[in-house]
């Protein structure tokens, strides 16, 4: 191996890994092939064959006839829906017209609307850094404020009116609970 140059090593090592790298790909290729299966052999049959026969028991007894009485069937007047059954005619509706198109004028003049339709009364500009607040609702006095309390021990709260105090917040911490809250095992 000492009088080969490393030129020739470099090809060897290549070659090498390309065939082993065929034969590999070649196997495992012979894994995926389907393999031919073989007939099933059935067991064989005796020839002793087993009749089976039945026999139907004779009906001595005589059938009632059944008598069935005719239907009548009445005309029932129908309910009409305004639906129109009769008949195959249709008809296109034309393309609409559009309305011209308002004037300058009209469109500027504070009497009447663009469509034409006149106004009762011209309307009033509001300034709108003049407006009033309107003043709040004064409290009354006898209307408990949010948070208040009885001599009963009650809160008043607003929209649900005195609610009894049921004390400090309680949490538990389930010792079968899962991470995410879904309880584990068992639900009785």
């Amino acid at each position: 191996m000492k009088n080969i140059n490393d030129k020739t090593k470099r090809r060897l090592i290549v070659s090498g890994g390309l065939i082993i790298s065929v034969i590999l790909i070649i196997l495992i290729s012979g894994q995926f092939r389907k393999r031919p299966i073989a007939e099933a052999e059935l067991p064989n049959q005796s020839e002793d064959s087993i009749d089976i026969i039945l026999e139907t028991p004779e009906i001595t007894e005589k059938e009632d006839e059944v008598i069935v009485p005719e239907i009548e069937i009445t005309d029932i007047e129908t309910k009409d829906n305004g639906a129109i059954d009769t008949g195959t005619e249709q008809t296109i509706q034309g393309n609409p017209e559009k309305p011209k198109e308002p004037t300058k004028e009209q469109l500027e003049d504070p009497t009447q609307k663009p469509n034409g339709e006149k106004v009762e009364t011209p309307p009033e500009p509001v300034e709108h850094n003049k407006v009033e607040k309107p003043a709040e609702t004064p409290k009354k006095d006898d209307e408990p404020q949010g948070g208040d309390t009885n001599n009963k021990g009650q809160t008043y709260l607003p929209g649900f009116g005195w609610i009894e105090n049921s004390g400090e917040n309680q949490g538990t911490t389930a010792e079968d609970m899962y991470e995410n809250g879904n309880k584990i095992g068992d639900m009785n």
